[in-house]
């Protein structure tokens, strides 16, 4: 369900107060400038598809600031990505900055100073997640906000950027189970362009490196539901080391480990928000994704999300 907050709900006099004051309970504290002496326009549509918050703005000119003030008054942990619809817009975050145009979109970090300027009137599509679910996928991700992604020239900024757009055009109508799963794959589609623009890791994806990862997280991602998936396992499916194997992660600030258990977590989580298994025990989704011991499974899972599995159920299929 969406939400629509207008400066038309408002007097003329009060609309750029309004504005300031919405945007900021929206996304994060930040303050914005007008300008322009004429009276200003905005519109903020916003809702939320599993962890991810979607906000389309269209808005007049202005001048937005996250200070480090601001910053220390917080516990905001988000990644932002704005992707440009209408306009041009500039972002400038550790001295790095995007000019972004039609298609193009950019990642900032609500954790650093940032700011946010549009010259002309506007429209963007702004996505609010937790920084965690991009670090997890690609761990340099803190190195690469502020920098434009191409949606035109760039084939996989333009799968990235059609992707995007039609996620924020239709997430109102999807069920939670589909939703999980689109986040999922937007997160993955996401961390992949910002591999392809950066300079290191552009190299890095001709190397055998990161096509050994690429294959061992594939085989990770297949093989899930087999309780004895285990490290050695796949190194022995890529016939490489298991101390190169974990070398292969570490460069992503991951375990081998680590990885299988999250994602294993990840597809129990949209199992048990999927109103079309509530038929289906909690322990018989464990064990179907490789977890064989409920009481293992319901501490990492409650650790995990900080519910156990049958509050988690409850709690997403009340409504159901």
């Amino acid at each position: 369900m969406r939400t629509i907050l207008s400066t038309e709900q408002v007097t003329e006099k009060e609309s750029f107060s309004y504005w300031r004051e919405k945007i900021c309970d929206v996304f994060v504290q930040l303050d914005a400038s007008q300008l322009s002496r004429q009276t200003f326009m905005g519109k903020l549509e916003t809702g939320d598809l599993d962890k991810i918050q979607i906000s389309v703005v269209s808005a007049d000119p202005q001048h937005v600031v996250r200070s480090r003030s601001q910053i220390a008054k917080s516990l905001d942990d988000f990644f932002l990505l704005s992707l440009q619809l209408q306009g041009e817009g500039y972002t400038e975050q550790e001295k790095r900055e995007a000019y972004l145009h039609p298609g193009d979109f950019v990642l900032y970090d609500s954790t650093r100073p940032y700011v946010l300027h549009f010259e002309h009137p506007f429209k963007q599509v702004v996505f609010r997640f937790p920084r965690s679910l991009l670090l997890s996928r690609y761990k340099q991700a803190e190195q690469l906000t502020s920098i434009r992604i191409p949606g035109i020239e760039n084939p996989v900024g333009n799968m990235a950027s059609t992707l995007l757009r039609n996620v924020a055009a239709n997430y109102p109508y999807l069920d939670e189970a589909t939703g999980m799963r689109i986040v999922e794959n937007s997160l993955d589609l996401l961390a992949t362009a910002l591999r392809a623009v950066s300079g290191y890791n552009h190299h890095e994806a001709t190397s055998l490196a990161y096509m050994q990862r690429a294959k061992a997280r594939a085989f990770i991602s297949n093989n899930l539901a087999n309780p004895n998936l285990s490290p050695s396992m796949v190194a022995n499916n890529l016939g490489i080391s298991i101390r190169y194997l974990h070398k292969l992660f570490e460069q992503e600030g991951l375990t081998v480990a680590s990885f299988i258990r999250d994602r294993r977590l990840e597809f129990c989580r949209r199992d048990l928000g999927d109103a079309s298994q509530i038929h289906r025990t909690v322990l018989d989704i464990a064990l179907n994704w490789g977890f064989n011991n409920a009481a293992h499974f319901s501490r990492i899972f409650k650790n995990q999300y900080g519910v156990s599995p049958t509050d988690y159920r409850a709690n997403r299929n009340i409504d159901f």
